[in-house]
């Protein structure tokens, strides 16, 4: 702009122009001029602005301290921990109530059942019960095999596990049931032990009946065997085996009028083979729980209540130390917001100050610039013209804006209010807080133990008052 100013300079002053008697600007100065007052003006809207939005952090700034010292207030003015605290447990206590409830009845219930019975052991039973019968399994798979020997005729190995796999079944299954029933001679009730007792002698008797039994039906399953081959059938006819079956079994029997039955060697091993899976799944039967009928449920009962119990119980005071943990955080939060809120105000003065000085400097670069273009147009204009310049030409025009002066000092006054109120109320508030802070975090670790166990001790006995009116609870052990 100077290099084309500076040539319309040449041109204008070559025509005598502006006329010596000008007193006012001709039009291309009024054009610079007018060019220069436009960044005038957008450099005091950017300052206008920036004084609008100082305005509504001062009120922003102002509101927050007042929320923030209504809220310390009613921080100090307060107890908040153990109400916060208890407040956290309340929420959950309808479920402790009914977790606790339900675990003093099952342990009402088994305190009982030992107290009957004069159980002071606790009970004992496989932790997998699906695995301790499992090797019964084992068990049956093993008879099964050897017996498939023992049963195998003219339809050779396939057959005779087939036949033994029944014979295992039946012998283990019948034998397992026995040893379980055998567990109620362990109980004092007179009955449970006429019981139990029946038990064993039934496993006695049936397992040498049985076993006699397959035993015999062995001898006579051969026999059957040889007439199939002898009468070239396929295999054996329902009535063969029928027949076969009833002679095992009356040959069996004979036994009680001690007469053994005419069994071969094999019959003979087979015989003790189904006597030892006998034993071995009437112990499992009896070990397969407590030897206490009904104990093992009842233990397993009070465990899942119990854990139940624990778990909700664990989940409150979770919930309630996370509760009185954010009271803590809100105290310092408070105090945190209080000293931000002193140094936001310091921190608004600086960028008012700021803006006005930025305004300032630009308005001052803009003015010289603009006296750099009117000197070159000027110069080159009295350098070539053969009349005396104008007399305006010995004063350079001023770039004038909006005196924001007052306004700035009127915010800069708001703007050290804000900050003396925001300082006095912190340095009131902040130490205080401080302490409550200090005392609280102090307070946490005996608040969240011994007011704990407090209150799960009235949780435990609304659970029992609420057994007890329903008739539930009548031998409750706390302990």
């Amino acid at each position: 702009m100077c290099k084309k100013m500076e040539a319309l300079g040449v041109s204008e002053g070559g025509a005598l122009r502006p006329d010596t008697s000008a007193v006012a600007p001709d039009l291309n100065e009024i054009k610079v001029i007018t060019k220069a007052k436009q960044f005038v003006s957008a450099e005091d809207s950017i300052l206008t602005d920036a004084f609008v939005d100082a305005e509504k952090k001062i009120r922003d700034i102002d509101q927050k301290v007042e929320v923030i010292e209504a809220s310390c207030n009613a921080i100090l003015d307060h107890e908040l921990l153990d109400g916060a605290y208890r407040s956290a447990l309340s929420k959950d206590e309808n479920k402790l109530v009914a977790a606790c409830a339900k675990e003093l009845e099952t342990k009402a219930a088994l305190n009982s059942f030992k107290t009957r019975n004069g159980i002071s052991d606790p009970a004992r039973y496989p932790s997998d019960q699906l695995f301790h019968f499992s090797l019964l399994i084992l068990f049956v798979a093993i008879e099964t095999a050897v017996n498939a020997f023992f049963y195998q005729g003219s339809s050779g190995l396939l057959g005779g596990a087939v036949v033994a796999l029944a014979v295992a079944f039946v012998n283990m299954g019948i034998a397992a049931a026995l040893g379980s029933m055998y567990r109620y001679t362990n109980l004092k009730d007179t009955t449970d032990k006429i019981t139990g007792y029946s038990g064993l002698a039934a496993f006695i008797i049936l397992a040498v009946v049985l076993n006699l039994i397959f035993s015999t039906f062995r001898v006579q399953y051969e026999l059957v065997q040889a007439q199939v081959l002898q009468d070239n059938l396929p295999e054996p006819t329902t009535a063969m085996l029928v027949i076969a079956f009833k002679t095992a079994v009356i040959d069996a029997f004979k036994v009680f009028l001690l007469e053994f039955p005419d069994i071969d060697v094999m019959s003979f091993i087979l015989f003790f083979v189904g006597i030892l899976c006998s034993i071995i799944a009437f112990w499992k039967g009896y070990t397969h729980d407590d030897k206490h009928p009904n104990y093992g449920e009842m233990d397993r009962d009070h465990k899942k209540a119990d854990n139940e119990f624990q778990r909700v119980k664990q989940a409150a005071f979770d919930s309630a130390v996370a509760k009185v943990h954010e009271v803590a955080n809100e105290v310092e939060a408070s105090r945190n917001e209080l000293v931000a809120a002193q140094r936001n105000s310091n921190a608004l003065k600086a960028q008012i100050q700021g803006a006005q000085a930025t305004f300032d400097g630009n308005v001052r670069k803009i003015q010289g610039e603009l006296n750099l273009v009117l000197e070159a147009y000027r110069g080159a204009n009295k350098a070539t013209r053969t009349t005396n310049a104008p007399k305006y030409f010995e004063e350079l025009p001023s770039l004038t804006s909006v005196d924001n002066g007052k306004r700035l000092v009127e915010l800069i006054n708001e703007v050290d209010k804000l900050s003396e109120k925001a300082k006095r109320i912190s340095d009131s508030k902040v130490s205080e807080l401080s302490n409550k802070l200090h005392g609280i975090r102090s307070k946490i670790n005996q608040l969240v133990q011994a007011e704990f166990q407090k209150y799960m001790n009235e949780i435990v006995d609304k659970a029992t008052v609420a057994l007890r009116s329903n008739g539930q609870v009548k031998m409750v052990n706390t302990q």
